[in-house]
């Protein structure tokens, strides 16, 4: 994404926008092609190479930071770099700083008294490793960044460019968020399936009220509305919006306090044609629940997992399990994961889980969070805590002592 210093905002009345370009202009599709070029010429070279190009370019030109925008996104999603190194650098500084010290000093112009030089000193250390001399000076800050090559770059056309970049406009608005209302309506369920499992993934705070039929109406709070981890959540507030964009009928609004004491609300819907770059398909929320389904897949139980949640109504909210699980019999289970997070997003998720009012819920609780057994002695369902990870055992001895009566029935 973009850092605050690139972003661009104009305010308009009540509110604030970045300064979006335009897609479909010759002017900025020639300049990211530009920007692309040199990248594609500069495979192999360095990244101190490539940014004093990148530099000189800029410095000639006033719209320098869309340019810095375009190459930032560039490096950050289509370039890899490898350290190029014969051996370990840091080994190789060892070896050299050794070598300089029994020397002592280690001088450009040598005389009878000090006769060791620099490259005397690359010279026994490339006779040690058994290689050029050239090999070891090229290696030697190798791993500083500047030093790293530019090992392959995966191509773009400058169409993706110029849409990525606006949407990265978008995302930087949200580094000084206080709150993101959402408006979600007539899309197919599994558009909310989706947009509710990203809201998770990111460990969004949220408040959800409506239903498929009428949409939902959702309140994230932003990073400016927390006391700690706003940088965190900043990110991930950002992050966020492209999954949104996959949404077909939408409007958002949030209010944005900007550094400079400016402040405003920051307004988009599907009609800003502002183009996603993430796929169409479902995420684990975290490693935490990865980890859990690749064990459960392997256990021996008749009960199946599925990665595909359901939605439960809780009249003016809604509740979204990490998981939901089916036995051959009919029986179904419900299964969430409760980890470490903000007190108010722990207090509105231990209110969801009593009114879900299902007896066939098992819920985990983390033992690092600041919760006792007591706080969800009102939770339906089956409740227990684990340490580091989630044992399948523990899940499928509860969910065994399911009768079909407690099961929700399709």
């Amino acid at each position: 994404m973009l850092t605050s210093d690139l972003l661009l905002v104009r305010k308009r009345g009540p509110y604030l926008e970045p300064r979006y370009v335009d897609p479909k202009a010759p002017g900025i599709l020639s300049l990211a092609q530009d920007i692309i070029d040199i990248f594609t010429e500069h495979q192999g070279k360095t990244r101190g190479e490539l940014h004093d190009i990148l530099d000189t370019r800029a410095g000639e030109a006033t719209d320098y930071r869309v340019q810095k925008g375009l190459a930032k996104l560039l490096e950050d999603h289509r370039c890899e770099f490898r350290i190029d190194s014969i051996v370990e650098p840091q080994e190789l500084r060892t070896h050299v700083f050794a070598l300089a010290r029994e020397n002592h000093p280690v001088v450009s112009e040598p005389d009878l008294i000090y006769p060791v030089t620099r490259d005397h000193i690359l010279e026994q250390t490339a006779l040690h490793y058994r290689t050029a001399k050239e090999d070891i000076d090229r290696s030697l800050y190798a791993d500083l960044s500047k030093n790293h090559r530019l090992d392959s770059f995966d191509t773009p056309d400058a169409a993706w460019l110029v849409n990525r970049y606006n949407v990265a406009l978008a995302q930087a608005m949200f580094y000084r968020c206080t709150r993101m209302r959402l408006s979600v309506h007539r899309n197919l369920p599994v558009r909310y399936q989706q947009l509710f499992k990203f809201i998770k993934f990111y460990r969004l705070i949220h408040d959800i009220r409506g239903d498929r039929d009428a949409g939902y109406e959702m309140q994230l709070d932003g990073p400016v509305s927390m006391f700690r981890l706003s940088q965190k959540y900043g990110l991930q507030m950002a992050v966020f919006l492209p999954a949104l964009l996959l949404c077909t009928r939408w409007k958002m609004e949030a209010h944005i306090e900007l550094k400079d004491g400016r402040s405003g609300a920051f307004v988009l819907d599907e009609n800003h044609n502002l183009v996603s770059h993430y796929k169409d398909q479902t995420v684990y929320d975290s490693l935490l629940e990865e980890t859990f389904a690749a064990r459960f897949e392997k256990a021996k139980t008749d009960w199946d997992l599925e990665r595909e949640t359901e939605i439960v109504n809780l009249k003016n909210t809604v509740f979204i399990p990490d998981f939901a699980f089916r036995h051959p019999d009919g029986r179904t289970a419900l299964f969430e994961i409760v980890g470490f997070w903000h007190p108010e997003y722990l207090r509105r998720k231990l209110e969801k889980l009593r009114r879900t009012n299902r007896k066939d819920l098992i819920v985990a609780v983390s033992r690092d969070l600041n919760v006792e057994e007591a706080d969800f002695k009102d939770v339906p369902g089956h409740v227990f805590f684990f340490k580091n990870r989630i044992q399948p055992k523990d899940v499928i001895e509860r969910l065994d002592q399911l009768k079909i009566e407690d099961c929700v029935q399709d």
